[in-house]
């Protein structure tokens, strides 16, 4: 076997490696464990136009590979990622608790464009579906996990906390999906120092700024310092169809000149996200600290 050969990445690889991200981002709740549903798989150019064709059907296979897993765990009422139960009140026996997605399973596919990406040829982000009201018992699980699998066979997992803006990722650059396959929410026009662009939201978040090694972004953009590492983020709800904003810079947002109210707070010294968001209408000019801005357009689904 070649070099070549021996470092593809295949379907049963991937949907393995996403049953293993599934267990391992397990969030407890008071009465259920959390079990994040939306997948990003990012792949190195060469596998991600060879499996091309295999999506949909990788898709529908893990699917039913992550069904038979929450049945199985159900089922038993433990795995080898066993989550502690918690007491209840009046000396009652514990209960086992129920392992709950938030919602559907969502699995997309990217191609990973990163400057490391051929040494780690398959990437998968895993969340929760967003939500602006969650339960303060499941105020953990907006946690974003990011697992390489590194040419070598190795892997490594970083995470980032979506209600702070202090993060921990590892990860050396952003993705860029417009090549991405799947639905197209939105595109998103812009020129930065490195010439014009169009970028297709795929996802019903997506995180827009320089980017960092400790900061991960969808759309990173090339600009001077006055843009933000992370610098926005662009929300779309899924039952409405709504676009939403959130400025999390440090110079501020816009949208169509008009100044979006910052996000981020100070609480206890902190810089907290506070949640604070406004409606993007279908077409709009959205200005980052003044050095640039982005042209959106959101796309009707039929």
């Amino acid at each position: 076997m070649s070099p070549q050969e021996s470092t593809q990445i295949t379907p049963e690889e991937i949907i393995n490696f996403l049953l293993d991200e599934m267990e391992a981002g397990m969030s407890p709740s008071f009465y259920s464990n959390l079990v994040p549903s939306v997948y990003d798989v990012y792949l190195y150019i060469d596998d991600f136009e060879r499996l091309r064709p295999l999506e949909q059907r990788i898709r529908e296979e893990a699917i039913h590979a992550f069904n038979e897993k929450l049945a199985e765990l159900n089922k038993s009422g433990e795995s080898k990622f066993k989550l502690p139960l918690p007491a209840l009140p009046g000396g009652k026996p514990k209960r086992a608790k129920r392992y709950e997605t938030l919602g559907d399973w969502t699995i997309e596919f990217h191609e990973n464009t990163d400057e490391d990406a051929k040494e780690n040829p398959l990437v998968i982000h895993s969340t929760f579906p967003f939500s602006n009201s969650l339960p303060e018992d499941r105020a953990g699980t907006m946690t974003e996990r990011i697992t390489k699998r590194r040419i070598d066979g190795q892997t490594s997992t970083s995470t980032t906390t979506a209600t702070s803006a202090s993060t921990s990722t590892e990860r050396s650059g952003a993705i860029d999906t417009r090549r991405a396959s799947g639905i197209v929410y939105a595109n998103l026009t812009y020129d930065d120092d490195a010439g014009p662009h169009t970028f297709q939201m795929t996802k019903d978040l997506i995180k827009i700024g320089r980017g960092a090694a400790d900061r991960w972004v969808d759309l990173k953009v090339k600009s001077k310092k006055d843009v933000s590492r992370e610098h926005l983020q662009i929300r779309r709800d899924p039952a409405t169809g709504h676009f939403f904003v959130k400025d999390v810079s440090s110079l501020g947002t816009t949208i169509n000149g008009k100044r979006v109210p910052s996000s981020m707070q100070m609480v206890n010294g902190q810089e907290v996200d506070s949640n604070i968001e406004v409606q993007l209408p279908e077409k709009a000019e959205i200005g980052l600290a003044g050095v640039m801005t982005i042209d959106f357009k959101a796309i009707k689904q039929r």
